[in-house]
């Protein structure tokens, strides 16, 4: 057997236990029986022996107690070794105890500091590889399962061939999904665009589990809203100019060709398209003259 060999402790105990003997039980139990054939069911209880009845009654009572304070008695003595026994092995228990907590918690500290290795062996791998695969090492999720002993060699050093494989597994989806993300989010841009629609915050509905045709069933519909309140306020903004033409027209008289506003008095300006040609001299002219006149004018372009 070797110094570190655990050593074999059993306690080796031997229960012999003496019967209990009352001696005079033949005694007890012939006086009980005739008390119980006097006293029994039978017995009759009248004036003339009520007086008597009382008194073997209180005899009876003090004979039920003896025999209970002696069971009692007979009870504890007999569960003193019991007792005494208990004491001992429970003794023997804390002293284990003691020392069965604290090796609990070094070994605790041992385990997790194993643990916090193959961690290391885990990430340093990822970190390897990553470059590889064209993923970032912070978008690798590190398994639960990647971590336990039977990921790694028996030494620690090095991951399993299996373990190996499946974080190619995760990068290969990965990348996978980060290229199909960057297309989706250019195809919404793309459609975006199309409808008129700022992009922006669409791509968004991406990380929250919508599908692109939800996405653009969505674009459609901020396009057809939108268009619905362009037409709106255009319906809105002619019914404005001809509500207010109207008001205008109220107060407005004709007088030698011109307009007059007759709460103003001033001349209602008007406004026609003409096409004008000729010489770019004339034209630099009539330029001159116009403005003399303080006519107002805009470029009309075709």
């Amino acid at each position: 057997m070797t110094d570190n060999a655990p050593v074999a402790i059993e306690p080796a105990i031997t229960v012999n236990p003496s019967p209990i003997v009352i001696n005079n039980r033949e005694q007890v139990e012939k006086a009980l029986d005739a008390i119980v054939d006097k006293y029994g069911q039978d017995f009759v209880v009248t004036a003339d022996n009520i007086v008597e009845t009382k008194k073997m009654r209180t005899h009876i009572n003090k004979i039920m107690k003896a025999i209970n304070d002696t069971r009692l008695a007979t009870n504890r003595e007999y569960k003193k070794p019991i007792a005494e026994f208990d004491d001992v092995m429970n003794g023997y228990k804390k002293r284990i105890k003691d020392i069965i907590d604290p090796l609990d918690d070094k070994i605790a500290e041992v385990t997790e500091q194993e643990r916090q290795a193959r961690y290391k062996l885990v990430t340093d791998t990822i970190a390897e590889m990553a470059p590889n695969y064209g993923v970032s090492v912070t978008d690798i999720e590190v398994r639960p399962a990647w971590i336990n002993k039977t990921a790694s060699n028996s030494k620690g050093t090095a991951l399993t061939k299996s373990t190996v494989e499946e974080i190619a597994s995760d990068m290969t989806q990965l990348k996978k999904d980060h290229d199909q993300r960057a297309t989706d989010i250019e195809t919404i841009k793309t459609y975006a665009d199309q409808m008129g629609i700022e992009p922006a915050g669409w791509a968004a509905l991406l990380n929250q589990g919508v599908s692109l045709t939800d996405i653009f069933k969505q674009i459609n519909q901020a396009a057809a809203k939108r268009d619905q309140e362009v037409r709106e306020t255009a319906e809105r903004e002619a019914k404005q100019k001809e509500a207010q033409a109207a008001i205008d027209a109220t107060h407005q008289v004709k007088q030698g060709g011109e307009t007059v506003d007759t709460d103003t008095g001033e001349m209602v300006l008007q406004s026609t398209t003409l096409k004008l040609t000729g010489t770019h001299a004339q034209l630099v002219a009539l330029r001159l003259w116009v403005d003399k006149n303080h006519i107002k004018y805009e470029r009309v372009d075709k």
